[in-house]
């Protein structure tokens, strides 16, 4: 059963065609839509994980800290779902196999905290040899009832056997980007797609390049055995990262006024949203507008 995804791509590493081979579902993640792993909620219907935590299923967060959020607001899919700001702006990841030359499509739910600034969300999706995908969400409309989740699209050039995909907050403070339903599919290339230039953004199952089409097609012909004449380039890592938040305060305020719970990796914090700076830039103590 082929399976294509309708939305936009946005292309990752070596620009990847719109190959027309098959389509087919791709299990590689693991615990997709974030339901399932070690779940505390002190009350407030999140809870925030700090950098190095793998409480959730198949998800490490690898900077900064998130809020994996129950109740706090509906998910897109289930009853989970992730807002990428927790204490400030955070980073998750998880690895699986990939087929080298094969492309991934990466199809996503994206929304945004509406409880606090700024207007604008953004969040950086990337994976192992890929470039960076920007995206951005406006929570104009946006409440804590009606998140008002949309679709986006991340596409890469699968360049080893093991590929990391890494979704990180570019949003300061602690109201990020949210998401959720993260999928994967896997398209298969054939010697068709070796046309009209298509052999100058393919690979054979080795990472080689081809140096024209006939060299492209001769690979599929040949079932592999005859691969690219241009051997990889070597990759360079343009996956983005995130300031740790170790220095900031993990304090929140709930706006319900629920007592302060001790977090992941023993860094003291409350189930709330609310912080203020000095104008140094410097957390202070809570205040008493609506958030987390």
């Amino acid at each position: 059963m082929k399976r294509r995804s309708g939305f936009g791509i946005v292309i990752g590493g070596l620009a990847a065609i719109a190959l027309a081979g098959t389509t087919l579902a791709f299990s590689g993640l693991t615990n997709s839509s974030f339901e399932t792993g070690t779940y505390v909620d002190g009350g407030a219907g999140f809870e925030q994980l700090n950098a190095g935590d793998t409480s959730i299923d198949g998800w490490t967060v690898d900077a900064g800290s998130v809020d994996w959020i129950g109740t706090y607001w509906p998910a897109q899919d289930g009853s989970m779902s992730i807002d990428m700001s927790g204490a400030d702006a955070g980073a998750i990841s998880q690895t699986f196999a990939t087929t080298i030359g094969n492309t991934y499509t990466v199809s996503f739910y994206l929304s945004g905290n509406p409880a606090g600034p700024p207007t604008v969300k953004t969040l950086d999706v990337s994976a192992t040899g890929g470039t960076v995908g920007q995206y951005t969400f406006d929570v104009t409309g946006n409440t804590l009832a009606n998140m008002n989740w949309t679709a986006e699209v991340y596409s890469f050039l699968a360049t080893s056997t093991s590929t990391t995909l890494s979704f990180v907050s570019t949003t300061p403070g602690v109201f990020g980007p949210a998401i959720d339903n993260v999928a994967v599919t896997e398209t298969v290339p054939t010697k068709s797609d070796c046309k009209q230039g298509g052999w100058q953004t393919m690979i054979d199952g080795v990472g080689n390049h081809f140096k024209n089409q006939g060299d492209c097609v001769s690979y599929f012909a040949t079932g592999g055995k005859n691969v690219g004449a241009l051997p990889p380039a070597i990759a360079t890592n343009v996956g983005a990262t995130t300031d740790s938040d170790t220095t900031r305060s993990q304090v929140k305020q709930s706006n319900k006024g629920h007592d302060q719970a001790t977090g992941r990796n023993g860094t003291e914090r409350s189930h709330a949203k609310d912080k203020t700076k000095s104008s140094a830039g410097h957390l202070h103590g809570p205040k008493s507008h609506p958030s987390k």
